[in-house]
């Protein structure tokens, strides 16, 4: 996340989530405008937000496109098995179950 942080006798910097200044010291509300609209497009193009749990459907604040289910969910031993699916414990892809 970019933060402002304010430079004793300088004014406030904007710092990208690396730490690096990507702004220097300046008023504190353009410091802020700044901070919003970088953080802004890092969050659109992280497509990060609200968004719906795969498992539960409840929705969650989302870390981006590889983020898709809740903390609750992710915790579960097979948070798919109810929906036909068996999770692999050496990180391979689920199988179908099959209901025969």
């Amino acid at each position: 996340r970019f933060r402002v942080e304010y430079v004793t006798g300088r004014g406030y910097q904007v710092v990208d989530p690396d730490g690096r200044i990507v702004l220097q010291p300046t008023q504190r509300d353009i410091a802020e405008a700044k901070r919003a609209a970088l953080q802004a497009a890092l969050d659109t193009k992280a497509r990060r937000g609200p968004r719906p749990c795969l498992c539960c459907g409840r929705v969650f604040e989302s870390e981006g496109i590889h983020n898709r289910m809740c903390a609750p969910c992710r915790g579960r031993d097979d948070p798919l098995a109810g929906y036909g699916f068996s999770g692999s414990a050496d990180g391979r892809k689920s199988r179908a179950i099959s209901k025969g």
